[in-house]
């Protein structure tokens, strides 16, 4: 297989989760020194390992921190430059939100707090890296169906997911006369570690089948596959776009919540 990403250096944030491994497999898998950070040291290091073991001769590097925090954005793109020898991609899958529940049971904390995980932590990578980017260098972020389709109880995360795709085009606009490109992509349900509880529950999967085409959840690697041609060359006439991967569920709608 052709190493299409050989000499490329590149940053995957919230690197220790389900779509953070899946995208650095990739991504290492094609010829990138793969750099991870996230929280939890020892979370980071059993993604190390698992990335060996799926991909023997990977480049790869963590540095544990916080994406909320600019410091520590700051020290996990020095990482990166350090171990890559520069820095030409950066997926930051970081994300979520404590914001659930009716609009008037959400604390102003819990929403601007939402705003912080999925927007700020975006801005301060796109901030604290481009200045250290060549032309050619690209941004993939994860967004959700939830910017693009309304979820009841879920306010401050739909808000602030389609606030990431809008930060996406007005950087996208700005930077492509540098030559970086920025573009989202907007998974669908999806069964990643951290959605384990939700999964568990009895027929949250299932509400969602009859609202998606093909037929079924998604799984990491369905993510990571649209996040790797974005990342990579073969995207390089793409900027300013969200994609949803999702099975087609966009097309029909969100599921309402049961009364």
């Amino acid at each position: 297989m052709a190493r299409t990403l050989e000499g490329k250096s590149a940053l995957v944030t919230g690197g220790g989760g389900g779509f953070g491994k899946a995208i650095a497999k990739l991504l290492a898998r094609d010829g990138a020194a793969v750099t991870l950070s996230g929280r939890k040291q020892e979370t980071l290091e059993k993604a190390r390992d698992w990335l060996l073991s799926e991909v023997p001769n990977a480049k790869l590097a963590i540095i544990a921190g916080d994406a909320t925090r600019e410091d520590d954005v700051k020290a996990a793109i020095a990482k990166a430059v350090e171990h890559g020898g520069g820095i030409d991609i950066v997926v930051p899958t970081v994300g979520g939100g404590t914001g659930y529940g009716p609009i008037s049971k959400v604390s102003v904390e819990a929403f601007v707090g939402d705003y912080m995980v999925n927007v700020g932590s975006a801005f301060m990578m796109v901030k604290h890296a481009v200045p250290l980017m060549q032309p050619g260098s690209s941004f993939v972020f994860i967004s959700s169906t939830a910017a693009a389709m309304s979820f009841v109880n879920l306010t401050s995360y739909c808000a602030s997911k389609a606030a990431l795709d809008h930060f996406m085009r007005t950087a996208a606009n700005e930077l492509g006369p540098q030559g970086i490109r920025l573009n989202c992509v907007r998974p669908g349900l999806t069964h990643t570690d951290g959605m384990d509880a939700a999964f568990q529950r009895p027929g949250y999967a299932d509400s969602f089948l009859p609202l998606i085409p093909l037929g079924r959840t998604g799984v990491p690697n369905d993510i990571a596959e649209a996040v790797r041609f974005l990342a990579g060359p073969e995207a390089a006439w793409l900027t300013g776009q969200s994609f949803a991967v999702d099975g087609g569920n966009e097309m029909r709608m969100a599921p309402l919540p049961k009364a």
